[in-house]
């Protein structure tokens, strides 16, 4: 019965209202909707790349849905005859795929802003006992030893190397230690004597940094084919700890290259670009195939790169009498090598650092969906059979993206050649991340695809501070290239004392050129395609 239009009991006391099924599911849904929006918007705000009004953007659509899933959940019509009526069967299905749909929304957005931090905390941790260089030990390809177990008795050779003498002292303890004898190898002066006593017979095993036993491979020498000729059988990763607890020093560095400037949005800086020439999953000390300056000012909102060739004659800072070697070799003395030397070329102070191997170009290039850009010269490659690039507008993947980049063979001025191709991916790349939403919709992948195959020495809030400012502004940015020139010859380089290897002799006056270039865009000046002919 009812009294004053409320339900009552048999003796007329109040009956209180059942809570409808629906509506505590209905509640329940809505809590679950905005923990997810709260997770989402959690991890994004700790990403820190969106700028402010994206996150109010977010902020708002996050409100607007659950305001859409309250009424469809929780809102009554009147009937014909004045009665309101709950949500019917229709609402309750499209509220319930509603918070199905945004839920999972919110809890992917999440993770990829998750996923994504973390992978920028991995690519700018500096490692406290980072590899200063792996060193091999070989044997002939015809020796009977698999393992390193199989040489005990074996002859041992190393090579004299200032630099190197610690690594190799590391790796014969640790060899020594492993076979249960104490190594007294024989002393060679230089890598191509030593690969000669192996594969001659006069040893039966050697200790050879790896980057040694890659430079001797690609030079014609009397090794002959070093690589298909012997076989490596244990490597020894040297780190600082691993030197500290033999008790051996380890070799000094006596540069300085931490030139980080106070706000990257703002302050001109420069960007060393290293390609390392390896395929691994996980970047190795070895070769520096592209060695590109990125001279950024971000208020001009310029960009020029110069290019220098990975075979440049010019002073390796680790020997102390300022013998030279190729731009190439520098880079297996660590980074920190390749950027004195550069820094020293032109006259100027590189503030950051970034290394990529041939896998992370390749897998950064296909994330980004291909680049796209003229090219002026049509050729078929010489160095990888099979492929060929037309003269006019074209689209490559990844892999070919790395055979384009790495072609010399195809032209007359091959090395020249080359590092301006280089500059044409990167320029393309520029574009097609600083356009349209790339960087916000692959950020996540691109960075998880990449860790291990790229490092760089910048934070990772400054990483942040430069995608949020494109994000922001979305401006399109002048990018113009140069590239130094010079002329090739042979010589004795630092790394490889016993031959003359290819050399490209430095043109002073295209130097010159880059150098002033440098200080311009430093400067605030806008360069033009003019100025880089």
């Amino acid at each position: 019965m009812k009294k004053n239009g409320q339900s009552t009991g048999q003796f007329g006391e109040p009956v209180k209202k059942k809570k409808s099924p629906w509506k505590i599911f209905g509640l329940i849904m809505l809590l679950a909707q905005a923990g997810c929006d709260i997770f989402a918007f959690a991890m994004l705000q700790k990403l820190n790349m969106l700028p402010a009004k994206y996150m109010a953007i977010i902020v708002v659509f996050f409100l607007a849905i659950l305001v859409l899933e309250a009424a469809l959940i929780f809102a009554k019509k009147k009937t014909k005859d004045g009665r309101k009526k709950g949500p019917g069967i229709g609402r309750k299905i499209v509220a319930v795929l509603l918070v199905i749909v945004f839920c999972a929304t919110s809890i992917y957005v999440g993770d990829v802003a998750s996923k994504a931090n973390r992978t920028v905390d991995t690519i700018t941790t500096v490692e406290t006992s980072p590899i200063r260089a792996v060193i091999g030990v070989y044997v002939r390809n015809d020796d009977p030893a698999q393992q390193l177990s199989d040489c005990v008795g074996y002859s041992f050779g190393t090579m004299h190397s200032d630099y190197d003498s610690a690594y190799t002292q590391a790796t014969v303890n640790e060899v020594g230690e492993i076979i249960g004898q104490a190594l007294q190898p024989t002393e060679f002066d230089s890598g191509e004597a030593l690969a000669q006593a192996l594969l001659s017979g006069q040893t039966q095993a050697i200790i050879m940094n790896e980057s040694y036993a890659e430079m001797i491979d690609e030079t014609e020498t009397s090794t002959g084919d070093f690589k298909n000729n012997t076989r490596l059988i244990y490597e020894c990763d040297i780190t600082d700890e691993k030197l500290a607890t033999l008790g051996i020093a380890a070799p000094t560095i006596s540069w300085d290259t931490s030139n980080a400037v106070d706000d990257l949005t703002a302050d001109p800086f420069i960007l060393y670009i290293s390609g390392n020439d390896t395929r691994s999953k996980l970047l190795k000390v070895s070769r520096s195939d592209v060695n590109i300056l990125m001279v950024v000012n971000p208020e001009t909102k310029q960009i020029l790169l110069i290019n220098t060739p990975r075979d440049y004659y010019i002073p390796n800072p680790v020997s102390s009498s300022g013998t030279k070697d190729k731009l190439t070799h520098l880079s297996n003395y660590g980074v920190d090598c390749s950027i004195q030397g550069l820094e020293t070329l032109y006259s100027c102070d590189i503030n950051y650092y970034c290394q990529l191997n041939f896998t992370g170009f390749e897998t950064l290039i296909d994330d980004i969906g291909g680049v796209s850009f003229y090219n002026p010269v049509g050729f078929n490659s010489g160095n990888v059979r099979g492929y060929s690039f037309a003269k006019g507008d074209i689209t490559l993947s990844g892999e070919e993206a790395l055979v384009y980049a790495r072609e010399r063979y195809a032209f007359r001025d091959g090395d020249n050649m080359r590092g301006q191709n280089q500059m044409r991916i990167i320029k393309a790349i520029i574009a097609k991340m600083s356009s349209g939403t790339s960087v916000l919709t692959n950020y996540a992948t691109i960075m998880e695809d990449m860790a291990g195959m790229f490092i760089t020495d910048f934070t990772s809030e400054e990483i942040q501070d430069l995608v949020k400012m494109q994000l922001n502004d979305m401006a399109s940015w002048n990018v113009q290239s140069y590239a130094v020139t010079g002329t090739g010859g042979y010589a004795i380089t630092y790394s490889m004392r016993g031959t003359k290897l290819y050399v490209m002799y430095p043109d002073q006056a295209s130097v010159d050129r880059a150098t002033q270039l440098i200080s311009r865009v430093i400067s605030g000046e806008t360069i033009t395609e003019e100025d880089v002919k």
